[in-house]
């Protein structure tokens, strides 16, 4: 390639749509989250930088996690691993012992047994679930900002001039694809966890709640609506925004022919 077709190509790409929105979005993801410093890099204001964030939907307020999958640690619950290392503590012997050493009665010595075995699920099943609810976590982070690129898309539609109205309208059906595409992510990983996660039994799940803190504690359970739900409420709710749009466009239409 000449210097002059290099130069061409080099100014047809920054001059691409959306361009400099997607590179400051690939920056943020990768950590680099302080405004000032994006629009140093982009010699663009603030407020440019707020927009393309914005259009890539990314909230600055409340989207500064890093990119990645966030990693949910491996916990013990009351001491107990939830593997092979509390075998010793689990075997039958175990009742007669505490009895022994701390002066139990038999009921009391059984007591204890039985809430080691629930601390014993418990994290036998935090253990194993972590890297899947990891997995269904970053879905929903994916998820939450391609809607709100696909909100961000569909007011710029509404407001677009007849003459921008082919650009904005693609830049609309394109967010939904990305958005449908996330949400259908999100899906599997949580079908995933449910499927092979199981849940914990009353006992092992109060003994979890108790023992583990709220910022460590696996709660993606707790969802309300399934995500498959929800993602057919917004493909419902995009069919009706397209609607609007053809009913806007012939308006638009109709205008500038008038």
């Amino acid at each position: 390639m000449t210097e002059r077709e290099r130069t061409m190509a080099a100014l047809r790409a920054w001059a691409e749509p959306g361009l400099r929105a997607r590179l400051i979005k690939a920056a943020w993801d990768a950590g680099n989250q302080n405004i000032n410093e994006l629009t140093e890099a982009a010699r663009v204001d603030r407020k440019t930088v707020y927009a393309d964030l914005a259009a890539e939907g990314i909230d600055p307020k409340t989207d500064r996690t890093q990119g990645g999958t966030p990693v949910i640690e491996s916990i013990t619950v009351s001491g107990m691993f939830g593997d092979e290392r509390d075998n010793d503590r689990l075997s039958m012997a175990e009742v007669a012992r505490l009895r022994d050493a701390q002066d139990l009665t038999l009921e009391q010595a059984q007591w204890v047994f039985t809430e080691r075995l629930n601390a014993h699920e418990a994290a036998a099943w935090h253990n194993k679930v972590a890297p899947m609810a990891s997995v269904v976590i970053d879905r929903n982070r994916e998820a939450e900002r391609a809607l709100r690129k696909w909100d961000t898309a569909w007011e710029a539609l509404s407001s677009a001039k007849l003459s921008e109205w082919a650009a904005a309208h693609h830049r609309f059906i394109i967010a939904w694809d990305e958005a449908r595409e996330a949400l259908n992510r999100q899906t599997a990983a949580w079908e995933r966890l449910m499927k092979e996660g199981g849940k914990l039994s009353k006992d092992a799940r109060r003994i979890y709640e108790e023992a583990v803190s709220d910022h460590k504690r696996i709660d993606v359970y707790d969802q309300g609506d399934t995500p498959g739900a929800f993602a057919e409420g917004m493909e419902a709710q995009h069919q009706h925004r397209a609607r609007l749009a053809a009913q806007t466009l012939r308006a638009l239409s109709g205008a500038s022919e008038g």
